[in-house]
Formats: C-alpha cells, structure tokens, sequence
C-alpha cells in the first residue's frame, strides 16, 4: 500500500476527529429561546386608576353578586383568586379591587352550611382583606322557626376589623309575626326579638358603619313589627337608613317632613298653653347622618 494509506493510521483518525469537534465548536449557537421582556406589557407603569379599572373587569364582572358560602363558589369566585397568586404585588393590587367591590354576607344561608360546626365566611377570611371590604350583607328569614346555630355574633367574625364598610345591606325574605305564619311559629315576637338583637350587635361591632340599607321580597310589610324593630335598632345605633331596589320603597311623605323638620329644631315643644316644656326630639339624633 502507498504512502497515502497513512491518512487512514489512528494517529491520523484522531486528528480528523479533533478537527471535525473543533469545527462544531466554532459553530454559532442556536438562538436562545429565553424570554423577551418586549413580549411583556408593564402593567405596573401604567397609572393606579387604569390598573384598579383592569382588575375590576377581570375579577368583578358581576359586582351585584353577593359572596356567601355556596357550593357554586368553585365556578363563580374561586377562579378569578387565582389571579392573587400572579406575583405579590399583582396579587396585593387585585385582592383590593375583589374586597372593596363586592358585597359579603356576614352569615351564610345555603342548607349544606348551616351545620354547628360550620363557620361563616367572614371567620375564614385573614384580617387584612376584612380591612378592605366596604359592603356587608345580613339576610334574613332562613330559619326563623329555629335560627341556624352559626348565627350569632362574637369576635370570631372580625367585625371589629372591617375598617372600610360603611354600608350593611339588611334583606328580609319573610316576617314570621305575619298573621299567616300563625300556628307555624314559637310566638309571635320570637324571631322578631331575634333578629333585632342579631342587627344592634352587628351595628355596635363595625366600626365606620354609616348606612344600613333595607329591602325585602313582596310579602314582607314595611310596617310590619319585624321591619320596624329593625328600624328602631338603626335609629337607636344613629345610622342612616336607606331603601333597596328589591321592593323600590321610598320615604313617605310623613317621613320627608320629618327629616326636613328634624335639620331645623332640635328642641320641640310639647304639651298644651301653659307649662309646656322643651324636650329633646329623639329623631333629631338622625342630625347629620341623612
């Protein structure tokens, strides 16, 4: 065999493959796939009221819902805390924006979560999302026969922690002193008296608390005994009273002319000609929170 077979000798064989690994070597390298930070919108830069109306449209589509313990929450709410978990600020921003626009029900309602041991959703919730919420429910008439046992007020609900609600939504399904009811019910100012004690401890605990806005379903009488020991308890608590759009009640005529009247005097006489004495009208405590 000629000289030229020695191209094939190992010491040949090894130098080719160093060559062959030094070309590879010198190859560019594929692109990185890493990310581009220009496939990434700065939310953050953006000003705080077109961040605040962002998140508005991703987690309150519906702010007319109420949040309650309801075995539909995994469809409706649960997805939408997911955006909590994004990053920590995004999560701070967003939980903000879910607290502060919607409304919660302080004690639950649906059959499945009305056991003892069941407490309501207010008593899950850390103390610094009940800081931000602004609106409160207290839906009465489930179980007027025999109130529900998770309904009763203490410290485990954190009232004393909702710092920003200024409004408590109060709706009653059924007036169980209704002459209907008869027959049905303990007596006549059972659930009355109950419910009355229940809205007086709600309104001492909340702390900023200025309205307590009132409806009702059709059968539900506005003079009734149980509206009107509600409504004697947000007096007596100096609250404002304000109407729902269930049931789209107004303030009387009587009423109007007496809230006019009550920002004017705060002394009324009482009696007749002589010996008349100024006494304190109790209305005008209302002064200042119309």
């Amino acid at each position: 065999m000629s000289n030229s077979s020695g191209l094939f000798e190992p010491q040949s064989i090894t130098s080719i493959a160093l060559l062959e690994q030094l070309h590879i070597s010198e190859a560019p390298s594929p692109p990185s796939r890493a990310p581009n930070s220009s496939n990434f919108f700065p939310f953050f830069l953006l000003p705080p009221e077109l961040r605040s109306r962002i998140l508005s449209i991703l987690l309150c589509p519906n702010t007319r819902l109420t949040i309650d313990l309801s075995p539909s929450n995994h469809l409706t709410s649960t997805p939408r805390l997911n955006y909590f978990l994004v990053s920590k600020r995004f999560g701070y921003e967003a939980y903000h924006v879910f607290y502060f626009s919607h409304t919660f029900r302080i004690f639950q309602t649906h059959g499945r979560f009305l056991g003892k041991r069941t407490s309501p959703l207010l008593a899950r919730l850390p103390i610094h999302y009940l800081k931000v919420i602004t609106s409160l429910e207290l839906r009465l008439g489930p179980g007027w026969s025999d109130p529900p046992k998770p309904w009763f007020v203490s410290e485990r609900l954190g009232l004393e922690h909702c710092e920003a609600a200024r409004t408590l939504r109060v709706f009653v399904e059924v007036d169980p002193s209704s002459p209907i009811f008869k027959g049905f019910r303990l007596n006549r100012e059972f659930y009355t008296n109950f419910c009355g004690i229940l809205l007086r401890q709600i309104i001492e605990r909340l702390p900023v608390l200025e309205t307590v806005e009132y409806d009702a379903y059709p059968s539900v009488d506005r003079d009734g005994e149980l509206m009107s020991r509600l409504l004697e308890e947000t007096r007596k608590g100096l609250k404002r009273i304000a109407w729902g759009k269930e049931r789209d009640w107004d303030d009387s005529l009587a009423d109007k002319l007496e809230k006019a009247r009550v920002t004017r005097p705060t002394k009324r006489r009482v009696g007749n000609g002589a010996g008349n004495e100024s006494v304190s009208d109790p209305y005008c405590l209302l002064q200042g929170t119309q």
